[in-house]
């Protein structure tokens, strides 16, 4: 019997997906729960299973294509006989006249038995590419999966995964990808598509649709970097994560809770009505070796420094073990970008639709200060801040942004509350 399966709501109110990468070919004999195809929404790429075993007949669209809800994703024969006239069948020629659960596929994968390794599609095509058996790596990741570090470090001989080398990755460090694959692409035509379609779709949106303007700033950050380095040796959950980047966003979510209009935004465009939100969630742009994602850590105005920096960590390593879900990826109300991580001092960020504001973090490095008259080498951090100006004048901007660089300069602050 023909099984028609169409693509399924995965969630977050998303309408379409692009097919990223099929699984299985026309022909291909599959088993049920096995993973089909890897799909990607705007907010997070996912492995449909199938819900039967059978004989592939026919995929609904090619790689790089970009389907709609209830379109057909895939035909399997599942070797039956046709059930007879007036009983229930699975095969669904439309959609709209299918009962919501016709012929749909979970939205989540469930566990995968069997031998195969647990790892996300772009890791797997990273160690075909290199000649690594995915079978005989030990993943360091979330849940044992195998990552992109892992599958580097199979290609060093001699090299043995450390346990820990995937759980205790610093958020400070948003740069994965090896200089040998940083900035490399073959000559040709390339469509834009995957992660970095969905970037570019992002990007124009923001770019075309908000008025930026910027503000800027550099602080003394010596006791920001005294402070984060006594935390650091503190025997407390938590404490082994506190970064700048954590420090910072911990001081972004206090200026978010006294500044509430900074953490709104314009609805519609050129702009139909300012929405303010009660709740504030913290975006955190994370680079993976598929591209930038931006991670959410929600109620962020309730976490404290040492539950901050616990779920910045954890949501960074589950962006570089692909373990993001849509729901990981939705519903920021402010962003922080730490470019710093890669050396850079001073940027320009473009603030993501349905947000008012970004803040960017430069690298902390010695630089000349004036310090009582005199020019000492200091410890500095840059800092800007984004601000979308039909929301956000500047007056507003800069106080925001003063806020955050006295929590900063004193981070003392952020242990008192108020």
């Amino acid at each position: 019997m023909t099984h028609v399966f169409h693509l399924p709501d995965i969630g977050e109110g998303l309408e379409e997906a692009e097919i990223v990468e099929w699984l299985v070919a026309i022909g291909d004999v599959v088993v049920r729960d096995q993973p089909l195809v890897e799909v990607l929404t705007d907010k997070a790429s996912s492995e449909l299973p199938s819900p039967v075993a059978g004989k592939v007949l026919s995929l609904g669209a090619d790689e790089g294509a970009r389907l709609r809800v209830g379109e057909v994703l895939i035909e399997i024969d599942d070797g039956t006989a046709d059930v007879s006239a007036g009983q229930a069948t699975s095969h669904v020629d439309d959609p709209a006249d299918a009962p919501p659960s016709a012929a749909r596929l979970p939205a989540v994968a469930p566990p995968i038995g069997g031998s195969r390794p647990k790892a996300a599609p772009a890791t797997r095509r990273l160690a075909l590419e290199l000649g690594v058996d995915l079978a005989a790596i030990t993943g360091t990741g979330p849940g044992s999966r195998i990552t992109a570090d892992d599958v580097q470090r199979a290609t060093t001989p001699g090299t043995t995964p450390s346990p820990e080398a995937g759980t205790t990755a610093s958020a400070d460090d948003t740069s994965p990808r090896t200089e040998s694959r940083l900035g490399q692409m073959s000559p040709g035509r390339h469509v834009l598509r995957g992660v970095r379609g969905v970037v570019a779709r992002n990007m124009v949106q923001a770019w075309t649709e908000i008025p930026h303007i910027h503000t800027m700033d550099e602080l003394d950050a010596s006791l920001l970097m005294d402070f984060r380095e006594r935390i650091r040796a503190m025997d407390r959950p938590g404490a082994a994560h506190v970064t700048p980047l954590a420090i910072a966003a911990v001081a972004a979510a206090r200026a978010l809770r006294r500044f509430p209009v900074v953490n709104g935004h314009v609805e519609g465009h050129p702009g139909d009505a300012i929405v303010i939100l009660d709740e504030v969630h913290l975006g955190i742009a994370t680079a993976t070796e598929r591209g930038l994602v931006v991670p959410v850590v929600r109620h962020a105005d309730t976490l404290d420094l040492f539950a901050m920096a616990s779920r910045i960590a954890s949501l960074a390593a589950a962006a570089r073990a692909g373990d993001l879900t849509a729901a990981d990826l939705s519903g920021a109300t402010f962003t922080i970008t730490n470019y710093g991580s890669l050396g850079g001092r001073f940027a320009t960020p473009i603030i993501p639709p349905g947000q008012g504001a970004i803040l960017g973090l430069g690298a902390v490095v010695e630089r000349p200060v004036a310090v009582d008259g005199e020019v000492v080498a200091r410890p500095t951090l840059p800092l800007v801040l984004g601000a979308d100006h039909r929301l956000i004048d500047g007056d507003l901007a800069e106080t925001f942004r003063r806020a955050v660089v006295d929590d900063l300069a004193e981070p003392l602050h952020l242990l008192v509350g108020g």
